[in-house]
């Protein structure tokens, strides 16, 4: 993936995309098909594997939204737009489902985020504007996030925090629009009348966005923002913000000695999972690779060790080094493959790994990695913020890597990159054993 160089979709195409979709009707139907909460709040029970996974996905795009990350071009204007707006539900559902109303007065329209929204809405497309058959084509996301967004802008423009355990312990109270909200449910949960009834409004109109309060990296973001006051309810969830029960594996066939240099692919925002009830094989999380994703991870894996071969081809045919013919140089390689170079994929469900937690995310899932290729889905990098200087190697031990680059034989440097790394592991152990064969 070449970061600075790749041209950006032109916007007149992202307008004339949203102006056709305008067009079909929105369902803003509510799902009622809730399942009595369990006594204790579990992030599990409460969300679908899917739906876990949208929650990740919708921590970044929070970040994202809230001008704490993404491309450094649009933090600012999405620090500020409809901070000036009142919290008002019905408005901001009819601002954006009226084709005469300006959706723009509550988000920005950025086509960087536009391919990371498609992922989003490919896990939930309840997430979308236009949710049911046409969610997972929608520009937009749906009212219920605008308004979060929101609701969080403003509480962080003031300094303001509420009190999530107070407001989930009153989720039969705060569900039902004929029950009154009290002065103490106000003192207790930190909120404003206003605030109250536009998070009551939001949840009344689509409870099935309730369910995102159990998810744990979400509510991570939440606090990190300073908005909320977090009780042992909330504590408990956001203590599951990781990935550490997620172990990579290794089914490419490599064996392993005492020095071998181990690569890692980690999938990361990318629709190339599938998932549901009725699918077979899936993994503990829900999960399986799409036949594509496979492909992928195996056709890297040829590419690296092809550049690999080559490249230390090119380093012992330095004048230093003893000439090996081509069954010397094949028993090598053979011998290279089998002790000297593992490669593991992470392929039990999709990952976010963004430059700030890469370290942490890496470690979790394959600590005994010594370099990561972050594998993301079609222009997922436009919605990060790279620093050439700090995020990727020599930096750091990893890359990022768009998907599509690897299928249409984009991914000469990044591929070569790691073959340089895997080399300059290997050249010491491989020059003694070339010496060793000339003796």
């Amino acid at each position: 993936m070449k970061y600075f160089s790749k041209l950006i979709s032109g916007l007149s195409f992202l307008t004339l995309l949203a102006l056709f979709i305008t067009l079909y009707p929105h369902n803003a139907a509510a799902s009622s098909d809730i399942q009595p909460p369990p006594k204790k709040i579990s992030p599990k029970a409460q969300l679908t594997p899917a739906q876990q996974y949208s929650g990740e996905l919708l921590a970044y795009l929070l970040k994202v939204v809230l001008g704490r990350a993404g491309q450094l071009k649009s933090r600012e204007t999405w620090r500020i737009r409809a901070l000036d707006e009142t919290l008002n539900f019905d408005h901001i559902v009819k601002t954006m489902t009226d084709p005469e109303k300006n959706q723009l007065d509550f988000m920005v329209l950025d086509p960087d985020i536009l391919d990371l929204s498609q992922v989003l809405f490919h896990y939930d497309d309840q997430l979308s504007l236009y949710k049911g058959d046409y969610g997972i084509t929608s520009v937009y996301p749906a009212p219920e996030i605008l308004a979060l967004r929101l609701f969080i802008l403003k509480k962080m423009n003031a300094g303001e925090k509420f009190d999530l355990d107070a407001f989930m312990q009153r989720k039969a109270k705060l569900l039902n629009k004929d029950c009154q909200v009290s002065p103490e449910d106000l003192a207790a949960t930190g909120l404003s009348a206003r605030e109250m009834k536009f998070l009551r409004d939001i949840f009344q109109s689509q409870p099935a966005f309730y369910r995102y309060l159990t998810s744990p990296f979400l509510l991570k973001e939440l606090k990190d923002t300073q908005v909320l006051n977090s009780g042992p309810a909330t504590d408990g969830i956001i203590r599951s913000a990781h990935y550490t029960r997620i172990q990579s594996n290794k089914p490419m066939g490599c064996s392993e000695g005492k020095n071998t240099v181990r690569i890692v692919f980690l999938p990361s925002m990318t629709k190339e999972f599938v998932y549901g009830k009725d699918e077979p094989s899936l993994s503990e999380y829900g999960f399986k690779p799409t036949e594509f994703l496979e492909r992928i991870f195996i056709k890297l894996q040829k590419e690296v060790l092809k550049a690999t071969l080559e490249t230390l081809k090119k380093i012992f045919a330095k004048p230093q080094y003893k000439k090996l013919t081509e069954p010397q140089w094949h028993a090598l390689w053979q011998g290279i493959l089998k002790k000297d170079i593992a490669f593991y994929t992470e392929n039990k469900k999709p990952l976010v790994i963004y430059p700030e937690n890469a370290e942490k995310v890496v470690h979790e899932v394959c600590p005994e990695a010594d370099f990561a290729v972050i594998l993301m889905g079609k222009n997922i990098y436009r919605a990060i913020c790279f620093d050439p200087g700090r995020d990727v190697y020599p930096f750091v031990n990893r890359i990022y890597l768009d998907i599509l680059d690897v299928e249409y034989d984009q991914a000469g440097e990044e591929i070569e990159i790691i073959s340089q790394f895997i080399c300059s592991h290997l050249e010491k152990r491989i020059a003694l054993l070339i010496d060793r064969m000339g003796k």
